[in-house]
């Protein structure tokens, strides 16, 4: 049975200019070909998907409302668009979503679930493309949210502006591939305020050791540590935050000349480490790739600090094998990648 047409997807591959064919509009076949190479570029195993022009169809036409999390992710990347905007949200929860941005009905859980299951995409999609194919995305999901708050009460309304806080952060950390350090800042500020104003520990932590992160890359050391030890306050945190927190504590001492305190950190990293899930789903889902592969390369960063150059390669070479192959060609592995070729 047909439903109703999915006008919004139909209309952004419209909106596409086609690479085959400059001046015409993406085609059904072709668009269907980006997303197939989008999603076998993911793959850690690089298999080949069957979407194709007649599967693409069906979800415009709306005999298919909702195709996978993967073909999702995919659409969205190509088309530089979220969900929301391609019609690709559970229908119960679209309409949820719109009644509260209309201001119909309080804004409640349930709308602020979808819109947290969205960014949990754009994160992976992040991931298999770069910070600038995504930022867009982020930031409209930023003024969604942000109209979501002001028309919730209660428990919500702290829901939704620890979701606002989550996102401040994660356009800071977008912001520094891309050279808005500026920008950074602000958003990274603004998540501690929001942080703070939902008595989120786990978000407010995430903001300080991202400014922390902000701070070391800008070498001012002083700033980058108050920063870090604000992050690393709270034990109720969650054990990958935590851990990273305390390998960002090391490297932070090794460039500031401390060797022993520097080691210690490491050491206490290490313990940390130990001690950390047997996979990332018993994580928070902002916190996925905090598994021992990523830690590994954090690893590699303090003895580079250290001016252990030949050890900081191997173990950053190392590092880079065990990740995911999507993670080993993501933007953020770049400092790794560097690294592993110290030696060469």
């Amino acid at each position: 049975m047909t439903g109703m047409p999915n006008d919004r997807l139909r209309l952004a591959r419209e909106a596409m200019p086609s690479r085959l064919h400059p001046g015409t509009p993406m085609g059904r076949d072709e668009l269907a070909g980006h997303v197939r190479d989008w999603i076998t570029a993911t793959d850690p195993d690089g298999r080949l998907s069957a979407f194709d022009g007649n599967h693409l169809g069906k979800l415009e036409r709306g005999s298919v409302r909702r195709p996978s999390a993967l073909v999702r992710a995919a659409l969205c990347g190509v088309l530089e668009a979220n969900e929301h905007d391609l019609g690709l949200v559970a229908h119960k929860d679209e309409e949820r979503v719109a009644a509260a941005l209309s201001g119909r009905v309080y804004t409640d859980h349930k709308a602020l679930a979808a819109i947290a299951e969205v960014l949990a995409s754009v994160r992976r999609l992040e991931d298999a493309t770069s910070a600038g194919d995504v930022v867009s995305t982020v930031q409209a999901q930023r003024a969604m949210v942000s109209r979501l708050a002001d028309n919730s009460r209660g428990a919500v309304r702290t829901d939704a502006i620890g979701l606002l806080s989550e996102l401040e952060q994660y356009l800071g950390w977008l912001s520094i591939p891309l050279d808005r350090w500026g920008d950074s800042r602000k958003h990274l500020d603004q998540a501690v305020v929001r942080a703070t104003e939902a008595d989120d520990p786990e978000r407010l932590a995430m903001a300080l050791s991202f400014s922390a992160y902000r701070n070391l890359r800008r070498g001012n050391l002083r700033n980058a540590e108050t920063m870090n030890a604000a992050a690393g306050r709270d034990e109720r945190v969650n054990i990958g935050l935590r851990t990273y927190t305390e390998f960002q504590r090391a490297e932070v001492l090794a460039r500031d000349g401390l060797r022993n305190e520097a080691l210690q950190a490491l050491t206490s990293a290490d313990t940390l480490m130990g001690g950390l899930p047997d996979t990332s789903d018993d994580l928070p889902a902002s916190a996925y790739w905090y598994v021992p592969s990523f830690f590994h390369g954090q690893r590699a960063f303090v003895l580079h600090a250290l001016g252990d150059d030949r050890q900081a390669a191997r173990i950053a070479r190392e590092a880079l094998a065990e990740m995911p192959s999507a993670w080993r060609e993501a933007e953020w592995a770049g400092r790794r990648t560097k690294l592993a070729q110290l030696d060469t």
